[in-house]
């Protein structure tokens, strides 16, 4: 069986944002000439996931934003934080650079972002396909949760962002 992949590859420099990437997955399928299969949507990192619900809604995408920011609350010590942040913080014990695979300069503080990608997204998602496309229900659609973003401002590398879009087709499918 063969299987595709396309790779979207991006700098992140806005701190927390939810994209829609609907229409690329789509477009891969269609480039892919895969009628029924699955997608796995995949995201290549610990501070950015995969979301499926309501995106074309932006009242409802500010409400994701600001329950996330709210309830999960900044590190105090990250440079996100200033004077204008309207969101609480607290102290966290993290520092990327505790990490001994991080080979970084990084001065930020993200305990947050992690924190906020384990409870409001998926590392990875699969879908089904199904005439060429997702098979989504009438208001789903995919998007990219990023929670870590960076401005490249200072030591803070701008965030190399990978999400990946493996396509697996099916030969047939008997429907029961």
């Amino acid at each position: 069986m063969k299987a595709f992949l396309k790779e979207i590859k991006f700098d992140s420099t806005n701190h927390t944002y939810i994209k829609n990437i609907t229409d690329v997955v789509n477009e891969a399928i269609k480039k892919a000439g895969v009628k029924d299969g699955l997608a796995l949507i995949n995201s290549k990192h610990t501070t950015m996931g995969i979301l499926v619900n309501e995106i074309a809604e932006p009242h409802l995408l500010e409400d994701f934003l600001h329950h996330t920011l709210a309830s999960v609350h900044e590190d105090k010590r990250s440079t996100r934080v200033n004077k204008d942040y309207k969101h609480p913080t607290k102290d966290y014990k993290h520092r990327c650079q505790d990490n001994p695979y991080c080979d970084e300069i990084d001065e930020d503080y993200n305990a947050a972002a992690h924190i906020r990608a384990i409870l409001y997204s998926h590392p990875s998602v699969s879908l089904s396909i199904k005439g060429g496309k997702l098979e989504l229900g009438k208001y789903q659609e995919v998007a990219i949760f990023e929670f870590d973003g960076r401005d490249g401002k200072g030591k803070n590398p701008i965030r190399k962002r990978t999400v990946q879009i493996w396509i697996y087709p099916f030969e047939e499918v008997v429907v029961l």
